[in-house]
């Protein structure tokens, strides 16, 4: 039986929701507190979206399936990570929607944002109101402290891009889209050219040549995949040769392959070391649920329960209970870096209890 047969029956048997994900047998379960503060060398983080915890993990191609164990999954790579790699099983969004959770990640805080409107910066801007942002984000830690750092966008056309969108037609398929990109609302990293050439359109194989050599690849790495490829969805006319995400299990899918893509590439370079880490997260879940964490919202709207993983060299399947949210990822990466923390990271759990009992 292949492993996607064994993870179909298991999860058709017991289920990955909220009390499947914490009972499965042959996993350690970690206690409910951080493992210990680790030093980090080089950390990725891959933001994914829009899907909630039932939705990434054991999904079936065939959702009215009556107990076929050979029936496929449509993320085997995201389902297979659960069971071999750190899973957070109550890892939630902030609020909704997409722009306030990636501003979350980096700068502790989303500044009462509850839409997904352009960067003040932008070119040109195409929605009102638009948002810039003054406050210290982890780039000005990093620079700091002399942690090299870069921030990659697929489908984005040029380096340093400030538009709304890509393809720039209304009726193209969207597949860039500025509110993924956190970084180019604040004024001192969208109006700063040595910053900007640090955002660059993700390309696997100049990604790959990057990673085979550590001296060349940054210490800190942020990943968004296109609208397609983070399981989002890009609506618009599908030119010929371009990944059709018209439904979202074709968009699941398309996720799962990015990601069964990209994470071996990481994984098996030598960049990434026994004290490296990538950490992958679900911006917010689809509304489903009313599951909330971790502080109340001002805006009392929480971003709802999604997925949270980390990705180490010698992981093993831990799964962890602890409450955690994007603040609690920035404040693993500044516990990590030895940096003081940001905002709401201040008083956030980390996610330290994802990794293995050791490092070696």
């Amino acid at each position: 039986m292949t492993m996607g047969e064994i993870l179909s029956k298991f999860v058709q048997k017991v289920g990955l929701g909220l009390a499947g994900a914490v009972a499965c047998a042959g996993v350690t379960l970690a206690a409910d507190h951080d493992r210990g503060r680790r030093d980090l060398d080089r950390v990725f983080v891959i933001m994914m979206e829009n899907h909630g915890f039932d939705q990434v993990i054991g999904p079936l191609v065939n959702p009215n399936n009556t107990g076929d164990p050979k029936e496929p999954l449509l993320t085997p790579f995201i389902t297979n990570l659960a069971f071999t790699q750190g899973l957070a099983t109550f890892y939630f969004g902030v609020t909704h929607p997409s722009l306030p959770n990636y501003l979350a990640t980096i700068a502790g805080d989303f500044f009462g944002v509850q839409d997904d409107n352009d960067s003040c910066f932008a070119t040109p801007v195409t929605s009102t109101p638009c948002h810039s942002f003054t406050a210290p984000t982890i780039v000005d830690q990093l620079e700091a402290k002399n942690i090299s750092w870069e921030a990659f966008m697929e489908s984005a056309p040029t380096v340093g891009f400030l538009g709304s969108r890509f393809p720039v037609a209304d009726t193209a398929q969207k597949l860039y889209a500025q509110k993924h990109n956190p970084f180019v609302y604040f004024n001192n990293i969208a109006t700063n050219p040595a910053r900007l050439a640090k955002i660059k359109p993700f390309d696997l194989t100049a990604f790959q040549a990057e990673l085979s050599n550590p001296k060349l690849t940054p210490r800190f790495v942020y990943i968004v995949p296109n609208q397609c490829n983070d399981q989002h969805g890009t609506g618009g006319t599908i030119p010929p040769g371009s990944a059709d995400c018209s439904t979202d299990a074709l968009t699941l899918a398309a996720g799962d392959k990015f990601l069964a893509n990209v994470v071996p590439v990481i994984t098996s370079s030598p960049s990434f070391t026994s004290r490296s880490a990538i950490f992958i997260v679900w911006d917010e879940n689809d509304f489903s649920g009313q599951l909330s964490c971790c502080k109340p919202s001002p805006t009392g709207v929480g971003g709802g329960h999604a997925t949270g993983f980390v990705v180490t060299k010698n992981g093993k399947s831990v799964r962890s209970a602890v409450a955690m949210d994007h603040y609690s990822l920035l404040a693993t990466i500044e516990d990590g870096f030895d940096l003081p923390r940001l905002g709401n990271a201040t008083t956030a759990a980390t996610m330290f209890s994802l990794f293995p009992d050791s490092d070696d």
